[in-house]
């Protein structure tokens, strides 16, 4: 097996940079028969295409590490499905707290022997347009409160959980950002003025949120959740139960379809965020890509997925109840 560590050299990053390659030198100087390179990404986008050319070329097993924020994770990802040698591990950096299973799970990341050492799972992937996720996308008020949140929690020194939620509130409750958007699954329609769509692959936003309450990653299955206009004498009330899974308490504000395909449009420009990456367009296709992504998950984390033997969405298991290691590149599924 080979193991590539693609970092980020972002200034905000900057801190621990120097820090972790230093680390990464003296962690395989004293596994010398263990193979390694370590590249630093030069522009938007290098990540994919410099993990897509090494791969490609490679003739083992590649785990490959995205050394910094969601930005880092997702260029990997998309230079990592659909190749068969690739196995991928995230070391976030900065900011970065919508790690899969929660930002309370954040050590369980910053360990370069838990990652090199721990066995993978094989989860879902969602296709989004040209472009694939492994957690969620935010179409409207939230993918733009994930911006506003960066800049608050610069620019007046906030926690970011406090900094997102102060402008996902602000947001509704000036209806900033209300659209109208056609929805469209495999089963239905709908249309109408929203404030906000959720595509989750994953139960946890992060930062201790667990808005797609339903979501697992290995179900086969998107969870889509769109936010209707909301009165401002309950927004507080809706945003909060929302944020932790009680949408049910809302029917008549937040709608859940669970489908394989999914498809958003509107007459005006949406906000979309992937994976905490931005674009914009007038339309976007969702479909789910089971089983697509060889995830390396830290040793003793809980890990909500489906069992190979159950087919009970409830039921959680750590890591050591499945076999598997990086060095037999065998995927776990």
């Amino acid at each position: 097996m080979r193991h590539l560590f693609i970092i980020d050299p972002a200034p905000g990053l900057s801190g621990g940079i120097d820090e972790i390659e230093k680390d990464i030198h003296d962690y395989f100087a004293a596994n010398p028969r263990r193979h390694y390179a370590v590249h630093f990404c030069r522009w938007r986008r290098d990540a994919s295409g410099y993990t897509q050319r090494y791969v490609s070329h490679a003739r083992e097993m590649v785990r490959v590490y995205a050394i910094g924020g969601s930005n880092t994770f997702f260029e990997v990802i998309n230079g990592a499905v659909g190749l068969p040698n690739v196995q991928v591990a995230w070391y976030p950096l900065g900011k970065a707290s919508s790690v899969f299973f929660g930002g309370d799970n954040l050590n369980f990341f910053q360990s370069l022997q838990n990652l090199t050492l721990s066995p993978v799972i094989t989860i879902d992937t969602i296709r989004a347009g040209n472009h694939y996720i492994a957690v969620n996308a935010f179409i409207g008020a939230e993918a733009e409160a994930c911006r506003a949140g960066d800049r608050l929690a610069e620019r007046f020194k906030l926690p970011r959980n406090a900094a997102y939620f102060a402008a996902s509130l602000f947001n509704v409750l000036l209806g900033r950002y209300n659209q109208f958007y056609s929805l469209e699954t495999e089963h239905e329609k709908a249309e109408g003025v929203y404030n906000s769509i959720l595509v989750s692959n994953a139960p946890t936003g992060g930062m201790g949120l667990r808005p797609a309450a339903d979501s697992l990653f290995n179900d086969g299955y998107m969870d889509v959740y769109a936010i209707k206009r909301i009165p401002r004498t309950r927004v507080f009330a809706v945003i909060q139960d929302y944020e932790q899974g009680l949408y049910r308490n809302w029917p008549q504000y937040i709608s859940h379809y669970r489908c394989r395909e999914f498809r958003i449009s509107s007459d005006s420009v949406m906000t979309i965020s992937l994976d905490e990456s931005l674009f914009y367009g007038n339309a976007v296709d969702f479909e789910i890509c089971p089983y697509s992504l060889d995830f390396v998950c830290p040793a003793g984390l809980s890990v909500p997925i489906i069992h190979a033997d159950t087919t009970d969405p409830e039921e959680e298991f750590t890591i050591e109840d499945f076999t598997g290691g990086p060095d037999s590149g065998e995927a776990v599924e």
